[in-house]
């Protein structure tokens, strides 16, 4: 089964390269369990991850009364009660998105001092390239749950709490089951703040059931297949590459490491004109 199709004001092509900036204990953890997913309710920092305003439908009056009931036992309710009820449940569901929502964040702009200095704390991070392709292939989830899961770009407001895109109205209408469920809550993941504008995120955004005991889940991945390559930050001294190259080797990891050059002086013209001609390796 394939993955829920990205809306397309969340689309990036398929060769977008993205990075993942993180501590060295955080790069340990992603080559030895996978990619950790967080809960949107333990998002401390931002109480805005997974806002939603929805509506539902009115109850009718009945022996129930004008809400939700409370059954303690099987009944018979009348056609009209049951879709009030789906309509109030979806409607839940979507008011409550930070407890369904778990992401994995990465940053779509090419390396960036800002995001080094948040996530890679210099001089010991470290960071990863892929591309959204290579992320969706390298993603170990199942085909029946895949359904379940949403790429994309996330879209910055101003006051993201009167935007029309964090609304859910289900108090008309057909009332969405199923995929078409998952793909109305699991957007909202794909909505933030316009002050993490400076992140420009691309998320995997994966739809559970409220779990709050856990703070987020480790998802399996092919990393060789995910990875394109690995830097470390703009002021990691020698050994700190040779940690980082000694981990790789441990995990198997085969991938390009480069230290970033973000620091380095600029070569002037007549520095590049001087600079040796690569010699072809011999065969």
């Amino acid at each position: 089964m394939e993955w829920i199709t990205t809306p397309l004001e969340h689309a990036v092509g398929g060769d977008t390269v993205i990075w993942r900036y993180m501590d060295l204990a955080k790069f340990i953890s992603m080559l030895s369990t996978g990619l950790w997913f967080t809960r949107g309710a333990s998002f401390r920092d931002d109480p805005y991850e997974g806002f939603c305003e929805a509506s539902h439908r009115d109850f009718p009056v009945d022996e129930y009364g004008p809400g939700p009931p409370v059954l303690k036992e099987p009944a018979t309710i009348s056609f009209a009660r049951l879709i009030a009820e789906a309509s109030y449940a979806n409607a839940e569901v979507c008011r409550n998105a930070r407890a369904h929502l778990y992401v994995n964040s990465w940053c779509l702009t090419n390396e960036s001092m800002a995001m080094w200095q948040i996530y890679g704390p210099p001089p010991y991070g470290v960071a990863v390239t892929s591309t959204v392709d290579k992320y969706q292939r390298a993603l170990k989830i199942p085909p029946s749950f895949r359904q379940q899961v949403l790429f994309g770009k996330v879209k910055y407001h101003d006051d993201l709490a009167v935007s029309p895109e964090i609304r859910r109205d289900f108090s008309d209408g057909a009332i969405p089951l199923g995929p078409k469920c998952f793909e109305r809550v699991l957007t909202l993941g794909l909505h933030k703040r316009s002050c993490y504008k400076y992140e420009t995120e691309w998320r995997a955004v994966l739809y559970q059931d409220p779990k709050p005991e856990v703070s987020g889940v480790q998802i399996p991945v092919d990393l060789d297949q995910m990875i394109s390559s690995v830097y470390v930050a703009p002021r990691a001294e020698d050994f700190f590459v040779e940690v980082v190259s000694s981990i790789m080797d441990k995990f198997s990891l085969r991938k390009p490491l480069e230290s970033s050059s973000l620091l380095a002086a600029p070569l002037r013209k007549q520095d590049r004109d001087i600079l040796p001609t690569p010699t072809k390796p011999v065969v």
